[in-house]
């Protein structure tokens, strides 16, 4: 039996390892190029999903906001969404005391400050104390304007606390004469309409 040809195999031997050479390193490139291509897959369905959830939150924000739209609307029109209104509270304080057929009143403002964080419920809920005083004849006559006052509030308030006394430590006369001084504190509450912290 004869050997072949080493030298004549040479070259086929060198194509071969050229070859598996070229092969290896094309699966290697190729295997790399997935990895990277899934990689890159991976981040754009992670974009993707972010994209869609935000589209979702957005949706149901405005659901949300369609939902509660007339509600916001009525609270601006009432005066509790949006800058105080002084000059109509003040107003409402007298008509509703000339509602209740009373003898008149006194009233002082305070600053606005900043309600209680447990009432504000996360919201910029602002407050003013108003300082109301007045004579009365009776003590029925401070309900009968507190709910005068409801009807014409043109917005949020709350009555933080009232006091009576006596002018005279005399028993009541048979006149149609103020008898009694009613002071009371009322707070109006407002929120800013963009949401932001008005001082």
């Amino acid at each position: 039996m004869s050997r072949p040809p080493i030298a004549s195999l040479k070259t086929s031997i060198l194509l071969l390892l050229v070859a598996s050479l070229l092969s290896t390193a094309g699966i290697f490139w190729s295997r790399q190029q997935d990895t990277e291509a899934h990689a890159d897959l991976q981040r754009q369905q992670t974009a993707l999903n972010a994209v869609h959830a935000r589209q979702q939150q957005g949706q149901m924000e405005a659901r949300l906001i369609a939902q509660h739209l007339d509600a916001y609307r009525a609270l601006v029109a009432r005066g509790f969404v949006g800058e105080e209104n002084r000059l109509a509270w003040i107003e409402a304080v007298h008509l509703a005391n000339r509602d209740a057929r009373l003898y008149g009143l006194t009233y002082t403002l305070s600053p606005r400050t900043a309600a209680p964080p447990a009432l504000a419920g996360g919201l910029p809920l602002k407050q003013t104390r108003m300082r109301v005083k007045m004579p009365l004849l009776v003590e029925t006559d401070l309900p009968r304007f507190i709910d005068a006052l409801h009807a014409r509030a043109p917005g949020l308030f709350r009555v933080s606390r009232c006091h009576l006394a006596r002018f005279t430590d005399a028993p009541p006369q048979p006149v149609n004469r103020p008898e009694l001084d009613a002071e009371c504190e009322l707070l109006w509450f407002t929120v800013a309409a963009d949401g932001k912290e008005v001082k």
